[in-house]
């Protein structure tokens, strides 16, 4: 409850209370007063008229016939002279009467001598009739006659005050009474009428005190609320406002204190975002730092050029800080979006993002942000895509907003140069973000200046990746001298579609990031290597248009170990895995696969040639090798090797659709493949069309 508030509720009730008290107290003093005042009248009058009466006459009334008899005329005259003279007063008496000792045994201890009431009325008693208080409904004692006493009688025809005075005769004796009554249920009638208009009084008089109070308070504490507000104001962190003197000068010296206050936390405000600046650019550039460290570990981390690139990009938005971006790689006149990221699109749309990404090419005409890019060699920068002034020579590609529904602001393209001067692409960032997620404006001179250095580096990570790309496909292609359907496309297929399932099993089991990103490396290179052991198998066998005999197939069946001798010293983990992956590509799930557990041991003699020199035999078959006891890459590569073959098409078949290989692939679960990687296959199978589309 605000200051205010209760100010106000205890003032009003004080007042009430204190109105109520008083009206209470003043009621019944005015009660007891007045009760008191009309016992004397009753007594002084009732002594009157006894004083007046001649005895005689009275002890003489005591029937009904007395009625007639000229005393009760003569005391009848009396009483009913006394109540009109009386009935002018501020409260009339009502009955005047006399009484005489009981001789009909009266409660009270007489009997009705002379009634006031006229004889006609309904109300006039005769005389003899015991006087029993009217009847009263409150037990009374007897009237004591011998000297003068007021009561208070209530009976049907309502409350009174009753006062008796004794007539004497000369010698003391008491021959009667005289009773005189007063209606007190009027008397209090109006007494409680002046009670309630007491208490409304009382409620006037405290809406009264409530609006003084009201008008007291706001003025008292209106200098209190604005000091409230000034603090408020400072406390919110605009230290620019001042308090005025002029309606505050009864705080005059707070009114100082706190002016001064509020310009001492204002330049120790400007200070702190001083230093929060200076620390924000601290932080961002060793953001940055990390991030360009990061490509330099790359260069001797990351092997696949794929995978790099992912990586490169994944590192420039951390260095700017993007909600998105992409690389868009130089296949001749042409550049082809081939790498996607994006934080804000869910999965479903990143996915349909990414087959945006493999069928959008941009032609190096200039006429796009990117296309300039590539083909100037500068970086461009578009604060706001959708409103590129016109005389600038190059537009926005919406193509890949409307087909996920994103929407791209502020773009920045560098150019990927090589440190011969060759263009091998560009790195493309959307949407600036703060550190709580909230969009940037646009880019600013030092993010383009980070990136600038950023692609250098980068570039060189990349040629250096190349080379590794170049080596592994140099192989490959002496593989396709001996076998056509061992194309490039193929085994970058292949290779594409084991990344994906391998990707699908670590999301799967929540694999560490940094293994994923070591193993997917080593993956992609190792299955793009798994049939390079066809280069040692004869010409006869490889070639062969016809059916292979059992032994052809045996011969075939050499080119894995043919391929893992090529690896066997296993000197690094891409030995290892090209060794594990060339050699059990072709074990099944079930066990019925080959060469099962074979021993290669280093440095020995492969046992078929280069020069397609003939196949060695052994005399028992190796153990079997089954289940999970087949290395892990082993068993990815098998099923994206099966997948591309059934999928593409071959000198001895056509392509089969993809409900029929899905079918085919699904029915050799668990006996020619890992349940598990089916699984997975199956849950990602729009990124499988999507390597697909770009291997096409």
């Amino acid at each position: 409850m605000k200051l205010r508030t209760k100010i106000k509720v205890v003032t009003m009730g004080i007042t009430v209370v204190l109105t109520v008290t008083m009206t209470v107290v003043g009621y019944w003093s005015t009660r007891s007063t007045l009760d008191a005042s009309l016992q004397s009248r009753v007594e002084a009058i009732a002594v009157t008229v006894a004083l007046e009466l001649p005895p005689a006459a009275l002890a003489s009334i005591s029937s009904a016939k007395s009625a007639q008899t000229p005393e009760y005329e003569q005391l009848e005259r009396i009483v009913r002279g006394v109540t009109t003279v009386n009935q002018t007063a501020a409260f009339p008496l009502r009955f005047v009467y006399l009484l005489v000792p009981t001789d009909e045994h009266a409660t009270s201890g007489w009997d009705l001598a002379v009634d006031s009431d006229p004889r006609d009325s309904p109300d006039w008693t005769i005389p003899g009739t015991p006087y029993n208080f009217s009847p009263s409904v409150v037990p009374v004692a007897p009237i004591d006659g011998s000297v003068p006493t007021v009561r208070h009688l209530d009976d049907q025809w309502g409350s009174w005050i009753s006062g008796y005075a004794p007539v004497r005769t000369a010698d003391g004796a008491v021959v009667g009474l005289v009773g005189v009554d007063i209606a007190y249920r009027d008397f209090v009638a109006q007494l409680d009428w002046l009670l309630w208009w007491a208490c409304t009084l009382a409620v006037i008089l405290s809406v009264v005190m409530y609006t003084v109070v009201e008008v007291a308070i706001n003025r008292l504490l209106r200098p209190i609320g604005q000091l409230r507000e000034f603090i408020s104001t400072i406390g919110a962190g605009h230290f620019d406002q001042r308090l005025d003197t002029n309606p505050l000068t009864e705080f005059l010296p707070v009114v100082n204190e706190l002016n001064t206050m509020a310009s001492q936390l204002g330049e120790r405000a400007k200070l702190v975002r001083k230093n929060a600046e200076l620390s924000e650019n601290v932080t961002r550039q060793s953001t940055r730092l990390e991030a360009i460290a990061d490509v330099d570990a790359q260069m001797n981390e990351i092997q696949d050029i794929d995978i790099l690139i992912e990586a490169i990009l994944a590192d420039a938005r951390r260095l700017v800080g993007c909600d998105a971006g992409s690389v868009l790689l130089r296949e001749g006149d042409e550049l082809l979006l081939t790498y996607l990221q994006n934080d804000t699109l869910r999965p479903t749309r990143a996915d349909q993002a990414r087959l945006v990404a493999t069928s959008t090419r941009i032609r190096l005409d200039g006429g796009s942000i990117c296309g300039y890019a590539a083909l100037t060699g500068e970086s461009v920068v578009a604060d706001d895509a959708y409103h590129i002034p016109a005389d600038r020579p190059y537009r926005f590609n919406p193509e890949v907003d409307q087909s996920t529904g994103y929407r791209t602001r502020a773009v920045l393209a560098i150019p990927l140069r090589t440190s011969a001067g060759k263009i091998v692409g560009v790195l493309q960032l959307l949407n600036p973000v703060e550190k709580n997620g909230e969009p940037r404006l646009g880019f600013s001179k030092e993010d383009i200046d980070a990136v600038t250095h950023f692609s250098s580096a980068a570039t060189v990570a990349l040629e250096r990746a190349a080379l590794t790309r170049s080596i592994v496909l140099r192989m490959i292609r002496m593989a396709e001298m001996r076998d056509p359907s061992e194309t490039a496309h193929h085994v970058n297929r292949v290779a594409a579609y084991s990344v994906v399932l391998y990707e699908g099993l670590a999301r799967k089991h929540a694999f560490d990031s940094a293994r994923v990103q070591r193993e997917r490396d080593t993956l992609r290179i190792a299955a793009m290597l798994h049939d390079v052991g066809k280069v040692g198998i004869p010409d006869a066998i490889l070639k062969k248009a016809g059916r292979l005999t059992a032994e052809e197939y045996a011969g075939m069946q050499k080119h894995a170990e043919i391929g893992a001798q090529l690896f066997a010293e296993r000197e690094s983990v891409l030995d290892r895995s090209a060794f594990e992956v060339a050699l059990h590509h072709h074990e099944r799930w079930d066990g019925a696969g080959y060469p099962g557990m074979v021993t290669i041991p280093p440095s020995s003699t492969p046992p078929g040639s280069l020069g397609g020199v003939g196949v060695s035999s052994r005399s028992e078959p190796p153990p079997i090798m089954q289940g999970e006891g087949i290395p892990l890459f082993a068993r990815i590569v098998a099923v994206a090797d099966v997948f591309d073959a059934l999928s593409s098409k071959r000198q001895y078949k056509d392509a089969w659709p993809e409900d029929r290989v899905l079918k085919e692939m699904s029915v050799n679960a668990g006996r020619q493949f890992d349940p598990e990687l089916i699984e997975i296959l199956l849950e990602n199978l729009p990124q499988m069309r999507s390597v697909a589309a770009r291997y096409s």
